[in-house]
């Protein structure tokens, strides 16, 4: 159990990976360092937190495949929790994303696949999902220019039609192109928009009225998010506790002065907000 807010509650991070396992090390100098140990050591920092371990592969980005993960994972039961992740362009994907789940597997993530949200290849992956059971965590695309990502269009009318049709999947987003629709009017040029939010945008709307959608404030996008506009993101943390999952993708990690943890404490939230945030959603998420 861990300490927030001067109640004991869990925490589990809906979002990290490790870039370094094996015969397996990143490219990026960064990720290189996280380690296995190093990432149970920042968990162990974040109040003692579980967390999702998400692979990162797919044609658009190779990280670290779902095999590694899993392993990784089983060497942390109760502790950490693997997704699994398959291209969706790959004629396996039924067959692969099955067995995964067969083998542990909790959710589907990080979906990183640089094509449109409802492109038939996405539609075949919600299908597979509804079917399973299983949740999918997806990465939205700043612009086409982005190197990884699902793409839509700025106000997320794509996303929209998806989770509509598919009302039996749980959907949790993340990334630039989500988190900038916290507010109403931003820059389509600019991937992490600033300043107060005016009023609330598309993120707020899909939040409030698709009982489905769900938002991983993990990187710097969630970060930027709420630390934008505090007295927002206090109401908009309040209101939605419910639909909002505690995730870090290892911002803290690398920059400790962009604490997620650090940032929620800050905002003198109700115990049941920070309840549900920390680790009640999630858990509800994967029926724990």
């Amino acid at each position: 159990m861990s300490s927030v807010a001067g109640s004991s509650f869990r925490v589990i991070d809906v979002h990290t990976h490790i870039g370094c396992y094996r015969d397996l090390v990143s490219g990026d100098p960064s990720w290189s360092r996280v380690t296995l140990e190093a990432l149970v050591s920042y968990l162990d920092g974040c109040d003692g937190a579980g967390a999702v371990v998400l692979p990162v592969y797919s044609w658009n980005v190779d990280l670290m495949p779902t095999e590694y993960v899993l392993e990784a994972c089983s060497r942390y039961p109760g502790r950490l929790i693997p997704f699994c992740v398959v291209d969706v362009r790959e004629v396996c994907l039924e067959e692969r994303v099955t067995r995964y789940v067969d083998m542990g597997a909790r959710g589907f993530g990080e979906h990183t696949s640089k094509i449109p949200v409802d492109h038939e290849c996405n539609l075949k992956l919600y299908r597979l999902c509804g079917r399973l059971g299983i949740p999918i965590l997806i990465h939205v695309a700043h612009s086409r220019k982005s190197t990884y990502g699902m793409l839509d269009t700025p106000d997320l009318r794509g996303l929209e039609k998806v989770v509509r049709e598919y009302s039996d999947v749980d959907f949790i987003m993340h990334g630039p192109g989500w988190w900038r629709c916290i507010s109403e009017h931003f820059d389509p040029d600019v991937e992490y928009p600033e300043g107060p939010v005016d009023s609330p945008g598309r993120a707020v709307y899909l939040l409030e009225n698709y009982g489905n959608v769900y938002g991983d404030l993990s990187a710097y996008s969630g970060f930027n998010a709420l630390n934008r506009d505090l007295g927002f993101a206090r109401r908009f943390l309040e209101r939605l506790s419910r639909k909002l999952l505690y995730g870090t993708d290892l911002e803290g990690f690398f920059e400790p002065e962009k604490s997620h943890l650090a940032l929620l404490k800050s905002l003198n939230l109700t115990d049941s907000t920070l309840e549900n945030i920390l680790h009640r959603n999630i858990e509800r998420l994967l029926k724990a």
